[in-house]
């Protein structure tokens, strides 16, 4: 109950701060707007214990694409709902006593995220935005170690309530550029495997992975 009366209230402030002024920047009652969001991944990491002869390397690519429209209640407060793709793959391997083993996984997730974004204007063409949404995926993939799958093949569901900070520069009076990094809110996941195995886990933090930065454009109309 108190994550949920948090997320109530950061959703009250969020309303309160869509205020608009002459001066500054106004996305007007009744206007409708198409984004699309994008963000891409690589990493690669090396780990090594020289006194264990231990080495373990593995790398990271993923990919998501998020495009939404939305549709403005009041100056400067929009409502829409998103949709969410990602695909992400991993692979390395651990060397230790001359014995290495590798490891392979591919995940995919589709989604669909309904939200409500409050606008605050810093001048005629750029302004910051508290989003506040709910969102649901399905995952699904596999892992493979040593070439052998067999019973690694998951499907999950993942579960996001909380808020997303982020900014917006219009280029003129339709087309603007967008970009968030981070996401404060509760999460919960379950994972089921081929072999029956499960797993369940659900926290409240803030997140800062490289996973959480968007860049995108969107279109009022």
């Amino acid at each position: 109950m108190k994550k949920i009366s948090l997320f109530a209230i950061l959703l009250a402030c969020l309303t309160a701060s869509a205020q608009e002024s002459e001066e500054n920047l106004v996305i007007e009652k009744g206007t409708w707007n198409i984004r699309g969001n994008a963000s891409i991944r690589f990493s690669n990491n090396d780990n090594r214990l020289n006194l264990q002869d231990f080495v373990a390397e593995n790398s990271l690519n993923s990919f998501t694409i998020a495009p939404s429209f939305g549709y403005t209640l009041k100056n400067n407060l929009v409502v829409g709902v998103g949709l969410q793709y990602l695909n992400q793959k991993t692979e390395g391997s651990t060397t230790s006593l001359n014995n290495t083993d590798n490891f392979k996984s591919t995940n995919n997730s589709i989604g669909l995220v309904p939200y409500i974004r409050g606008y605050k204007a810093l001048g005629k063409q750029l302004a910051l935005y508290l989003q506040g949404e709910a969102g649901y995926n399905r995952n699904w993939g596999k892992s493979e170690q040593n070439g052998q799958s067999e019973n690694n093949d998951f499907t999950g569901n993942n579960l996001f309530i909380g808020i997303r900070p982020g900014i917006t520069y219009f280029l003129d009076k339709k087309l603007a550029m967008e970009a968030n990094y981070g996401a404060l809110g509760y999460s919960f996941n379950e994972t089921k495997y081929e072999d029956g195995r499960s797993t369940k886990s659900d926290s409240f933090n803030l997140n800062l992975d490289a996973s959480n930065i968007f860049f995108g454009l969107a279109y009022y109309f």
